[in-house]
């Protein structure tokens, strides 16, 4: 899955983003993606996946504290398998 989109991060700038996967929580999908900061920094993010009224994709931010306990917890556990 080689799938890149542009987001905007926290200090407004915008950069370009790498889809790793796509996951499914109780029935929510979340999206875990790579953005490269610069050449010896990566960070993994987790979104959760909706659709607008369009129909296409967009990202939204976990706010509720269990979930992200949770989804953080299952992404950590993904990043841990051995390949």
């Amino acid at each position: 899955m080689n799938k890149t989109f542009k987001v905007i991060d926290e200090n407004n700038i915008e950069r370009e983003a790498s889809l790793i996967t796509v996951i499914e929580v109780d029935k929510k999908e979340y999206a875990i993606y790579s953005i490269v900061r610069d050449e010896n920094t990566v960070n993994i993010f987790v979104s959760q996946l909706l659709k607008n009224e369009d129909g296409k994709d967009v990202l939204k931010n976990i706010t509720d504290e269990r979930e992200k306990e949770k989804i953080d917890k299952i992404v950590k556990d993904i990043i841990k398998l051995p390949l």
